[in-house]
């Protein structure tokens, strides 16, 4: 994988990216909340390897990206994360790829495909923000008054650490640089992430807004059967939303499919993405 800086929306961006060559449509990956780039590192080079351009980027004020200052993340009018993402993608001469995102990412993935459809030739989330109402209460603790002071002290030795363990269902399939990726990016970026979680969520669950379009284009929905951050409670009306939507449940993992179980993951997702491709070739 190649890191590279780019300028997006006036903000120094890191992406980085995998060309498995031309002729396929490529993938954007978008992390979640407090996440960064690597964490699609285990399937990067699998999506590539099938002759696609594969983007995953570090969202503003996250990894090695710039923070934005005050935006207005979700909207309701002119959502700041949509936007960027496509203008990343202007950036890198992508005018149409498959967008991907898990958990927050998931959601921003959503609202790309909702207002620009014509740039999104398909839609994978993975235990995507937005389904569902429910969320687990640490994250909802994060949106109560006072949080945002709390967050410019010093966090406690462990704390991104025990962050990245709660979005595994086996924390022995953690490697041991996504500890380290966690400590340097985690903590640097937690008042973003307080920014950021409270614009898409309060005390009671996910804001309505998030949750309210609809979205017609083929869709795959990829969810750990154990995932306690977002729970496979938020599938129940997935088709509500999702007209063409296909589900992919992993066994025995959390939070992050793409990591703790990549192979389960490609494989629902690889010939997803080729069929996607082939219907709009017909």
């Amino acid at each position: 994988m190649e890191s590279r800086t780019i300028t997006v929306e006036g903000l120094r961006t890191r992406v980085v990216v995998e060309d498995g060559g031309v002729g396929r449509d490529p993938i954007v990956l978008i992390h979640g909340v407090g996440g960064w780039a690597e964490t699609w590192r285990p399937v990067v080079a699998p999506l590539a390897a099938a002759g696609r351009l594969v983007v995953a980027l570090d969202l503003p004020g996250f990894g090695e990206s710039q923070a934005p200052g005050r935006v207005s993340y979700f909207g309701p009018e002119d959502a700041f994360y949509p936007r960027f993402v496509l203008a990343a993608m202007e950036v890198l001469g992508i005018p149409r790829a498959h967008i991907v995102g898990q958990s927050m990412g998931g959601a921003v993935a959503y609202m790309i495909a909702v207002s620009a459809p014509e740039r999104t030739r398909s839609l994978v989330l993975v235990a995507a923000g937005g389904l569902g109402r429910e969320v687990a209460f640490y994250l909802r603790a994060c949106t109560l008054p006072g949080i945002g002071l709390l967050a410019r002290l010093p966090r406690p030795k462990n704390a991104a650490r025990d962050a990245l363990r709660s979005c595994f269902y086996d924390a022995g399939r953690i490697p041991e640089e996504f500890y380290q990726e966690a400590v340097r990016y985690g903590n640097a970026s937690f008042s973003e992430f307080i920014r950021a979680i409270s614009a898409g969520v309060n005390i009671r669950g996910v804001r309505r807004p998030l949750r309210s379009a609809l979205y017609t284009g083929p869709a795959l929905v990829v969810w750990g059967r154990e995932d306690f951050v977002l729970p496979l409670r938020h599938l129940a009306d997935v088709h509500a939303t999702l007209r063409q939507a296909q589900v992919a449940l992993i066994d025995r993992c959390g939070h992050m499919p793409q990591a703790e179980r990549p192979d389960e993951f490609l494989a629902a997702t690889l010939p997803f993405l080729d069929r996607a491709e082939q219907a709009a070739a017909a």
